[in-house]
């Protein structure tokens, strides 16, 4: 492993594991408050550098490309959640960047479908698959409703789920989400090395994080739309 390629692996690992231990304090703070965005900012940025040294490992480590996915599914929402909050201001419009990184957030969703795909047709011809080959499609269908909807709303704002208030559920939404995708990355590669390591050890890394994640998110959302419009909580589902 040479001197670059090292790096950039401790890059990765000190990145994501500073996401985990920040990305808590935005959630549990005053939101708007100078903590909460300064957290949040540092969140951000911790992203984006695990996102752009996946890009560069994966070229010497195959093995990771699933996880290199993930990265980009958790990098978008992290990305488009704070982009988002322009919204707010309604003078404020998402922009031509917003819209290029939905439409690339769309192709790489097509690219993990279609790893997908090419793991259902090696199925057929060897008689197994790996669970990296099913959770593709997962994650692709995740990634490409979110990115759809990015560009929808940015042809159509009047269809904003949320209405006025899209920047503020939108945000929470987002960032969550892209917590909780680095954090099943950090399960799925860390369970591993757990002594008594099985099957059932890998399904809940990839799915606890995202059900438990879910529902809070979804009574977080909840919470603030009766707080905000007691009567519109009651007819929208989250």
């Amino acid at each position: 492993m040479n001197l670059l390629l090292k790096l950039m692996l401790i890059v990765h690992i000190t990145a994501g594991f500073l996401a985990l231990l920040v990305g808590v304090v935005p959630m549990v703070s005053k939101k708007g408050g100078r903590l909460h965005k300064l957290t949040g900012l540092v969140f951000y940025w911790c992203m984006a550098a695990v996102c752009l040294t996946a890009v560069y490992l994966v070229f010497f480590k195959p093995s990771t490309l699933f996880l290199l996915f993930i990265a980009i599914l958790s990098f978008y929402f992290c990305f488009s959640g704070r982009r988002i909050l322009r919204l707010k201001k309604s003078q404020n419009r998402l922009t031509r960047t917003d819209q290029l990184a939905a439409y690339g957030a769309l192709g790489a969703s097509l690219v993990m479908f279609g790893l997908g795909v090419q793991a259902v047709v090696g199925w057929f011809s060897t008689g197994s698959i790996s669970t990296f080959g099913m959770l593709y499609f997962f994650f692709a269908g995740l990634l490409f409703s979110n990115a759809l909807y990015d560009v929808r709303l940015f042809h159509n704002p009047e269809k904003a789920r949320y209405g006025k208030m899209e920047w503020f559920f939108g945000h929470i939404s987002r960032m969550c989400g892209s917590y909780i995708a680095t954090l099943t990355a950090f399960a799925v590669v860390n369970t591993r090395y757990l002594p008594d390591h099985h099957f059932m050890i890998d399904i809940a890394a990839w799915v606890l994080p995202g059900v438990i994640g879910g529902i809070l998110i979804g009574r977080t959302i909840r919470y603030y739309m009766q707080k905000f419009n007691p009567d519109k909580a009651k007819t929208v589902a989250v």
